[in-house]
C-alpha cells in the first residue's frame, strides 16, 4: 500500500508542475486561452496568498503552513506505526502532492500558478494540486466514516 501512496503522490506532483510549466511557456503569466467556450478557459496567474488569494500580504506564512502540511502528511501516508484505512491513505497522498506541487511553487515562483478559470460560475481560479486537495480531503471523510461504522 505505501508504494500504491508513493505513486499515487509521485504522479500528482509531476503532473501538476508539467501542466503548470506547459501553461506559463504557451500562455504566458497573467493571459488567457479558451479551452471549452464559455465553460472553462486557462487564466494563468499566480496567487502569492491562500485559497481565493487571502492574505495574500504574507506569502511566507503559506510557505511554512505548505512546509508544515508536507511533514504530517508525509507521516500519515508513509510512517509504518500510522494505523489509518487505505481510503484515508489514499486521501492523504491526493493531499500530500496537492500541498507538494504548490509548495514548489511557492518556493520556486514566489506564489502558487493557478489556471483554471470557470466560466460557468464566478469562481476562484485554481489548478490541478488544489483539485487533488480536495479529491484526498473528501476520500479521507469517505474513509472516517466507513471506519467509524465498523465499530
Amino acid at each position: 500500500m505505501r508504494l500504491l501512496n508513493f505513486f499515487i503522490f509521485f504522479l500528482i506532483v509531476i503532473f501538476d508542475q508539467l501542466t503548470k510549466k506547459y501553461l506559463l511557456f504557451d500562455i504566458g503569466l497573467n493571459n488567457s486561452k479558451p479551452f471549452i467556450p464559455g465553460l472553462v478557459q486557462f487564466t494563468v496567474v499566480q496567487n502569492t496568498g491562500g485559497a481565493f488569494s487571502i492574505l495574500k500580504q504574507y506569502p511566507l506564512i503559506f510557505q511554512l503552513l505548505g512546509v508544515i502540511n508536507f511533514l504530517i502528511f508525509s507521516c500519515l501516508v508513509f510512517c509504518p506505526a500510522v494505523s489509518l484505512n487505505n481510503i484515508v491513505k489514499i486521501g492523504c497522498a491526493c493531499v500530500l502532492g496537492g500541498t507538494t506541487g504548490n509548495l514548489i511553487d511557492r518556493i520556486v515562483h514566489g506564489g502558487v500558478i493557478d489556471f483554471f478559470d470557470l466560466q460557468l460560475f464566478n469562481f476562484a481560479v485554481f489548478n490541478l494540486a488544489d483539485v487533488f486537495i480536495d479529491i484526498g480531503v473528501v476520500l479521507i471523510v469517505i474513509g472516517w466514516f466507513i471506519s467509524k461504522k465498523k465499530y
